[in-house]
């Protein structure tokens, strides 16, 4: 720290991490004052960098820690149109669609020689028909630059330590990693979007049983796949596997292809070899994958998931609330996490927002009912998956247009729709469904 002459406030240099190379700025240190921040955010990832958007967008002071480094590689790389709007309400789709990302137009589902496609065209009127595959190295990135410069105090390399709440303040006790040095930030209120970090999940024991049984997820980017058509290039595979679980096959713009399983944790730990061959041995057994990936080559180290499903059993407490994977998570299968995250975060953001300017917020109507009721949607799907009674309804050729576009719907990540009937109660809509279908009566 230095001063550059007499009487001037003090100034530091300050890390900034971009792409593969390290970047100083020189940056003005604020004076002395009651509180870092107004808003404090956890997380850099699609959560913490919308909801600190959010909250920058409407005037207030943000800060936003990471404990990683960028680029990173992390699960969750399929969007859903509904991703596209939220993107968009927070000035972030631009960024997002500079970046030349796979578009995405619907999604193959196959189970051997039954194939069926949902076309997100097909949808609801006024859902999005199209989203994005994003490598989310690159999307992650990218998320975190634009919202820096969209007044965002972005700092990765901090890791929170610590977190302590009153009636008046928030505080984050946060290790600078680069450093290893220790500082308290002061803020009105703190967002935690910490992912698979949890932090305040972690910190204030907010861990609830899930109620989802253990299962195990495997995943890496291929090169050399064979691609369907240029018209469905885009679309994410979900492959229900022959023995036990399911593959997905995600093609990006830049020529990689993610490719992951998902199983029970026997049959994972009764495969031979390492976790890539365990992959490939799951891939073989698969007659789709197993053609499409033919003359593919990894290209990336394995990544694996156990017991990967999480759940708070509060979202908002005292100047604090969490949102994305720090709080509840479900499963792969429908690629609802980074939707769920956004949705989170906007809704979150805006609550905070009102809640920092002194305005009276009823937090559980304005944000655990809503946020519960969607994940209830995802959390029904994922059993119906499971269960059987999803694959039985998709591949089930006697359904009626409008059962294909409600789901359509629900597959685009429109979960929180008044208007459809599937996402009112859509566990008894799946039964209800499933015998019709059963009875050969839809």
């Amino acid at each position: 720290m230095d001063c550059d002459h007499a009487g001037s406030p003090p100034q530091e240099k300050i890390p900034l991490f971009y792409g593969a190379s390290y970047v100083y700025i020189r940056a003005q240190m604020p004076p002395t004052r009651s509180f870092d921040a107004d808003v404090l955010v956890i997380g850099a990832g699609p959560a913490g960098t919308a909801a600190a958007v959010g909250v920058a967008r409407q005037g207030l002071r943000t800060i936003c820690v990471e404990r990683g480094h960028f680029p990173r590689q992390v699960v969750g790389e399929s969007l859903l149109p509904r991703a596209n709007d939220l993107l968009a309400g927070l000035g972030l789709l631009d960024a997002v669609e500079r970046r030349g990302y796979m578009v995405k137009k619907g999604a193959l589902f196959l189970r051997g020689s039954e194939r069926e496609r949902f076309s997100f065209a097909d949808g609801l009127a006024g859902d999005s028909a199209t989203s994005f595959q994003v490598p989310r190295d690159d999307f992650d990135q990218t998320l975190a630059t634009e919202a820096r410069r969209q007044g965002v105090d972005v700092r990765f390399g901090q890791e929170v330590l610590q977190a302590d709440f009153d009636n008046d303040s928030a505080s984050l006790s946060v290790k600078d990693v680069w450093r290893d040095q220790t500082q308290t930030l002061r803020a009105r209120w703190v967002l935690d979007c910490s992912g698979y970090g949890r932090v305040l999940a972690r910190l204030l024991k907010l861990d609830e049983a899930t109620g989802q049984p253990a299962r195990v997820a495997c995943f890496t980017h291929f090169e050399g796949d064979v691609r369907p058509a240029v018209d469905v290039e885009g679309d994410i595979w979900v492959c229900c596997h022959p023995i036990n679980g399911w593959l997905w096959l995600i093609p990006f713009s830049n020529g990689r292809t993610s490719v992951g399983m998902v199983c029970d944790p026997a049959y994972w730990d009764a495969l031979e070899g390492t976790p890539l061959q365990k992959l490939i041995t799951q891939l073989q057994r698969d007659p789709n994958a197993a053609q499409r990936l033919a003359a593919a080559r990894p290209v990336l180290p394995p990544q694996v998931l156990r017991e990967y499903s999480t759940k708070n059993n509060k979202l908002h407490g005292q100047r604090w609330a969490v949102a994305g994977n720090a709080g509840d998570f479900l499963d792969p299968v429908f690629s609802s996490g980074v939707t769920l995250a956004l949705e989170s975060a906007t809704l979150s953001a805006d609550l905070v927002t009102r809640s920092v300017r002194g305005e009276h917020v009823d937090w559980e109507a304005g944000y655990t009912v809503p946020m519960t009721q969607a994940v209830a949607v995802f959390r029904a799907m994922v059993n119906g998956w499971y269960g059987g009674q999803l694959p039985d309804i998709f591949f089930n050729k006697q359904k009626l247009a409008r059962i294909k576009s409600r789901f359509t719907s629900l597959l685009g990540g429109y979960v929180r729709r008044d208007d459809n009937p599937l996402a009112r109660d859509c566990a008894r809509s799946i039964a209800s469904v499933h015998a019709a279908i059963a009875t050969a009566a839809v």
